[in-house]
């Protein structure tokens, strides 16, 4: 069974939907289009930073490349950067309701104006061979009626765009950190499955406070597929349980499987000066829930920082037969 990869898909997330975070989630779930961070149109030209290019990847297909920014020239440049590295759809930011993005003009402030997100889309459209996509909100402070929503995704389908993902709830710039933001004010699914109604032709993607696979379900009887976020943080092995609840079929996997391939991984692939905790913290859900869990995140999103032999210490620690106990148990949780 080929599952669709934005059925379920994987938001772009600061701080977290990184390169080596990617290649952990491919490990256990292939379906799914997976996004980088969020990149300036700014950074992506001048990329000052020689040390960390977010560009690159791990071939870790389908792939969305997330792009922030408000000038139609400078899209035009990223689009062709970007396809020069092989991403699979460039994603527009129409979401964030952070300081920095307000300051800079991009965001969730675009959604203000479609008729400037339906040039910036095209701008892409015209310069990169594959998929262009929105992720917006349902509004932005007053300008939050379903009758602004109807008009913003009109406008910008028009351009030629085809798939957005909705975070279900509107953006607040004022007021309200972004963080507060995520859960305030009250989630409303009902009016993304009334945009699915009245835009059939287009591919809407749910997003927002997803976190079971039960709600997933009752998603997918209204939409054309669910992105998840904050969840995924938390419980990486979710993906796995959609896909199999998607197709049956789907052999389970075994963590411990998952967890040595990905300390191969950081192994081969760690760089003189670099920090080994920009691979092992996403490591830390593993061990939720086991004995010594507090410990153990410590280790792996701090202490390993400052021992002499990192990767010896963090081998020592995965192989800890108590690291996998919960509660005194077995290791019977080590296979999903």
């Amino acid at each position: 069974m080929n599952i669709d990869p934005h059925k379920f898909c994987v938001a772009p997330m600061m701080g977290y939907t990184d390169l080596h975070f990617r290649y952990l989630l491919r490990l256990i779930s292939k379906p799914p289009i997976l996004y980088t961070e969020m990149v300036t149109a700014n950074a992506i030209l001048h990329n000052e930073n020689k040390k960390i290019n977010k560009l690159e990847h791990n071939n870790e297909h389908p792939l969305g490349f997330q792009i922030g920014g408000d000038n139609e020239i400078q899209f035009e440049e990223c689009a062709k950067i970007i396809e020069s590295y092989g991403y699979d759809e460039i994603n527009i930011n129409v979401g964030c309701p952070s300081k920095r993005a307000k300051s800079g003009n991009f965001g969730a402030c675009l959604f203000t104006d479609p008729k400037k997100v339906a040039n910036l889309s095209k701008c892409l459209i015209e310069n990169f061979s594959k998929t262009v996509s929105i992720k917006t909100r349902l509004g932005v402070d007053n300008e939050d009626s379903y009758e602004h929503l109807v008009d913003f995704i009109s406008k910008v389908s028009d351009s030629g765009v085809k798939i957005f993902h909705l975070h279900a709830r509107k953006a607040l710039l004022t007021g309200l950190n972004p963080r507060k933001n995520r859960s305030i004010p009250a989630i409303n699914y009902d009016r993304v499955y009334k945009l699915k109604q009245d835009f059939p032709h287009l591919k809407i993607i749910i997003n927002g406070e997803i976190s079971n696979i039960d709600k997933i379900k009752e998603h997918l009887t209204h939409v054309d597929g669910v992105m998840i976020g904050r969840e995924v943080c938390n419980n990486p092995f979710i993906l796995h349980e959609i896909e199999r609840s998607l197709d049956p079929s789907i052999m389970k996997i075994n963590k411990e499987d998952v967890l040595q391939t990905y300390f191969l991984y950081i192994r081969n692939n760690i760089k003189y000066n670099q920090k080994i905790t920009d691979f092992t913290k996403h490591l830390a859900p593993f061990f939720k829930g086991k004995i010594g869990s507090k410990h153990t995140r410590a280790v792996l999103c701090h202490e390993l920082n400052y021992v002499s032999n990192p990767i010896d210490k963090l081998e020592e620690l995965i192989n800890e037969e108590v690291v996998w106990e919960t509660d005194g148990q077995d290791l019977s949780t080590r296979v999903m």
